[in-house]
C-alpha cells in the first residue's frame, strides 16, 4: 500500500533592512480591486497571504508599516526601460536604473533587447545579458528579446529555455546598427513561430517600433534647409503617416496570423480610429503610450532644448488631448516611461541640434507623479490610473499572477504614496545615472514615501521634500512568467507559492503539478479541485491519497506518464529538463561501454513493460546507470503484479518529494 505523508516601520542591521518573514502593512486607504479603503495587509515570505480588515490581530513578532494618510497602492510596473547593460553602462546600467526605478515607486521593470551590447538578439546573448544582472538589482527585472532580420530560429529557445516575457521589433532605423529594422517578410517569419509557440501554451507578445522610413525620409529631404535646433523642424521630420502606415502592417499581419502584437509608445492618435476598429475585429493588439506624450506637448517645447526629444516625437496638444481619450476609450490601455537614456554629449545641448541629438527621455523615476499631477486635472482616479501603469503592464508579459495589483498570492510590493505632496524636480538628485531632464524645475503632485518589495522595505523618503534613502542591498530577482519556470523545457525550473498556485489558472497549475508528478488526468484531475492547499507537501499528500483510491486502469495512466528510466539522447531530447538532469543522460556514441549498458537498460525496461504493463519506476537518488540496471533486473522477478505497480507508484511520491527540494527551496 501507498504510506500517506511588533517593530515599526522600517529596521536596519548592518545596513540592511531585516529579512521579514512577516510584514504587516496597514492603512486607511489601500487600493484593493480598483478602490482605496482600509485595511491590512500580510506579507509572509515576500507573498500577500491574507487582505484582513485595519484592526485585524497582529502576529506575534510581525513587522508593522502603518502607512497613516499614505495610500497603499501596488508596486508600479513599467514594461518599456532601457537599461543598456551590458555595454553602455555609461549610459545607464541595472543598479542606477532599478534605484530610480525603486525611487519612483516601480517595483518591476522589463528591461529592452537594446541598447545594449551585445543587443538581446540570440540565446546566448541573453546568457550574457544574465550574467551583467548579478545581485545588482533593487527592483524585479523582466527581460525582452529583440528580432531583427535572420534571427527567427533564437525565438523559440529564448523563450522556452531562456525564459524572456517577449520580443520587440523595429520597423525603422533603431538608431544602432546592432538592431537592423524589419521588413515585412520578417515579421511573418517571426509570427510563423509565434503561432506555433501559441499552440504550446507559450505565446509571448510581439511589440512594434512602429514607424516606417519612407514618410520619415521624404521629411528629411524637404526639411534640408530647415533650421535643426527649431522643434517644429524635428516634429516635421517624424510624420503621423510613419506610425499610421506602420500600425497598418502590424494589424493586417496580426489578422492573418492571430498573435498578440502590441504597438509601444504610440505619439500620433491619428493611429487610433484603426486601432479600435481592429480590436473590434477580433485582432489581438494591445497600444501603450508614455508618460511624457501624456504630460509635454509640442508647443512648449523651447528650440534648441533637446533633452525634450525622443522618437516618435512629443506631438501637438490637440494631438494629447486624443491620446488620454483613447485611454478613456480602452483603445490604448497601458502607460510606461520608454526610459532612454544616453550620456549626456549625445543630446548636442550645445548645438541644439535636435536632428542630431540621441532621442530618448529618462523619466524612470518620475512617471507616477507625472501622471498623478495629470490626474488630478482630469478626475482620474487612482484605481483607474494603476490600471494602466500596474495591472496591464504585468499582464502584456505575463507577469500578473504575481505582479499589478493587491491581492492574495501575489508578490508584497506595495508603495506609500502621499496624494497631496507638491514638490520640484532637481534633476541633480534624480537616481539614474545622466543626470538630465526635460522635467527638471516643474512641480508635481504625489511623492513616493516608501517602496516595499516582497515585504521589505527598499526606498523610504522622510519628507516631501526628500529625494529619498534606498534600505538595504539589493534584493531584485529576474522574472520569468510561471508557466515558462515551470514548463517543460526552461533551463532553470521553479514553482512558484502555493498561495500563487491556488489561484493559477488550470494549464499553469497542470505544468506545476507536472514538475513533480508528471501527472495523468486520473491524478491532476482531482488535485485541481482539491486546491487550496496550505503547502506543497499537503499537495503531495493528496496526491498519495488520491492514488490509493483511484482503480487499476487508472493508476497504470498515472504511473506510464512518468519517463522512462535510462534516458537515451534521442529519449532524451523530448523529455523535460529535470528528467534529463535526474537521469544524468549520456551520448552511447562516445563510449561502447556506454552503448552496451543503454542497449541492456533498453532491453530489460522492454521485458519490464511487457511483463507488468506499466513503466518501470525507481527513486534514482543519484545512483549510476549501471546500478538501476541491477535494481530494474532485481524487479523483474516479482511474480505480484499488483505489489510491483505500489512500488512504482510510491517511488513517484519518494521523486516528487525530491523534486520538491529543488524547485521550492
Amino acid at each position: 500500500m501507498l504510506s500517506s505523508h511588533n517593530t515599526v516601520l522600517h529596521l536596519r542591521v548592518s545596513g540592511r533592512s531585516c529579512k521579514m518573514k512577516h510584514c504587516v502593512v496597514r492603512g486607511e486607504h489601500v487600493l484593493v480591486q480598483g478602490t482605496l479603503r482600509p485595511a491590512s495587509l500580510h506579507i509572509r515570505d515576500g507573498v500577500i497571504v491574507s487582505i484582513d480588515g485595519l484592526d485585524a490581530p497582529i502576529p506575534e513578532g510581525a513587522d508593522v508599516i502603518d502607512a497613516r494618510s499614505f495610500y497603499i497602492l501596488p508596486g508600479v510596473v513599467d514594461s518599456h526601460v532601457h537599461v543598456n547593460e551590458p555595454g553602455r553602462t555609461e549610459w545607464e546600467g541595472f543598479s542606477t536604473a532599478t534605484l530610480a526605478a525603486a525611487a519612483g515607486g516601480v517595483t518591476t521593470i522589463i528591461d529592452m533587447p537594446l541598447n545594449s551590447n551585445p543587443v538581446t538578439t540570440t540565446y546566448e546573448a541573453l546568457q550574457i545579458k544574465l550574467n551583467a544582472l548579478g545581485s545588482q538589482c533593487c527592483v524585479d527585472v523582466g527581460l525582452l528579446g529583440g528580432v531583427i532580420p535572420g534571427n527567427t530560429n533564437e525565438i523559440a529557445p529564448m523563450v522556452e529555455q531562456g525564459g524572456v516575457v517577449g520580443f520587440k521589433m523595429f520597423m525603422v532605423h533603431s538608431g544602432i546598427d546592432d538592431f537592423p529594422a524589419v521588413a515585412e517578410q520578417d515579421i511573418k517569419d517571426a509570427m510563423a513561430v509565434m503561432k506555433e509557440l501559441k499552440k504550446k501554451g507559450n505565446d509571448v507578445v510581439l511589440m512594434f517600433h512602429a514607424e516606417v522610413a519612407e514618410p520619415i525620409d521624404a521629411a528629411a529631404e524637404e526639411l534640408k534647409s530647415h533650421d535643426p535646433k527649431s522643434y517644429s523642424t524635428f516634429l516635421k521630420s517624424r510624420p503621423d503617416s510613419a506610425e499610421t502606415q506602420a500600425i497598418a502592417i502590424v494589424i493586417r499581419l496580426a489578422k492573418e496570423y492571430g498573435v498578440h502584437v502590441h504597438v509601444v509608445h504610440l505619439s500620433s492618435a491619428d493611429a487610433i480610429d484603426m486601432i479600435r476598429a481592429a480590436q473590434k475585429d477580433g485582432v489581438y493588439i494591445t497600444v501603450e503610450t508614455t508618460y511624457h506624450y501624456l504630460h509635454l506637448q509640442a508647443e512648449q517645447v523651447p528650440d534648441g532644448n533637446t533633452l525634450f526629444k525622443c522618437c516618435p516625437p512629443i506631438r501637438e496638444a490637440s494631438n494629447q488631448e486624443r491620446l488620454w481619450q483613447g485611454l478613456h476609450d480602452d483603445v490604448i490601455t497601458l502607460v510606461v516611461s520608454d526610459h532612454s537614456p544616453c550620456v549626456v554629449e549625445l543630446k548636442r545641448l550645445n548645438q541644439g541640434d535636435f536632428l542630431g541629438a540621441w532621442g530618448g527621455i529618462s523619466s524612470l523615476q518620475l512617471g507616477l507623479p507625472l501622471m498623478w499631477t495629470e490626474a488630478q486635472k482630469r478626475n482620474i482616479t487612482i484605481g483607474r490610473l494603476f490600471e494602466w501603469i500596474a495591472a496591464k503592464t504585468s499582464a502584456l508579459v505575463h507577469l500578473n499572477d504575481r505582479k499589478g495589483s493587491i491581492e492574495v498570492g501575489k508578490d508584497g510590493d506595495v508603495i506609500l504614496f502621499d496624494p497631496s505632496a507638491k514638490w520640484v524636480v532637481d534633476q541633480a538628485k534624480l537616481h539614474f545615472k545622466n543626470k538630465c531632464s526635460p522635467y527638471h524645475g516643474e512641480t508635481l503632485t504625489g511623492k513616493v514615501m516608501k517602496t516595499i518589495l516582497r515585504g521589505q522595505v527598499i526606498f523610504e523618503c522622510a519628507s516631501d521634500s526628500d529625494y529619498g534613502t534606498h534600505v538595504g542591498a539589493p534584493s531584485g530577482l529576474r522574472l520569468v512568467p510561471t508557466r515558462t519556470q515551470a514548463g517543460h523545457r526552461y533551463s532553470e525550473p521553479r514553482l512558484p507559492p502555493i498561495e500563487r498556485l491556488n489561484a493559477a489558472d488550470p494549464d499553469v497549475v497542470k505544468r506545476c503539478v507536472d514538475l513533480l508528478f508528471e501527472t495523468a488526468p486520473p491524478l491532476f484531475d482531482p488535485l485541481l479541485k482539491a486546491r487550496p492547499f496550505r503547502s506543497y507537501e499537503e499537495l503531495i499528500d493528496k496526491a498519495t491519497t488520491i492514488v490509493q483510491g483511484l482503480n487499476k486502469d487508472e493508476r497504470l495512466q498515472v504511473i506510464n506518464a512518468h519517463p522512462r528510466i535510462g534516458l537515451d539522447p534521442n529519449a532524451a531530447a523530448q523529455a523535460s529538463t529535470l528528467s534529463r538532469r535526474e537521469q544524468g543522460v549520456s551520448d552511447p556514441a562516445s563510449d561502447p561501454k556506454i552503448k552496451a549498458l543503454f542497449d541492456d537498460l533498453r532491453k530489460y525496461n522492454d521485458l519490464y513493460e511487457q511483463k507488468f504493463g506499466h513503466l518501470f519506476v525507481v527513486f534514482v537518488a543519484g545512483r549510476p546507470k549501471d546500478v538501476i540496471l541491477e535494481v530494474l533486473k532485481e524487479r523483474l522477478q516479482n511474480e505480484d503484479k499488483a505489489a510491483e505497480l505500489n512500488t512504482g507508484l510510491e517511488a513517484m511520491m519518494l521523486i516528487a518529494k525530491d523534486r520538491l527540494k529543488k524547485l521550492h527551496p
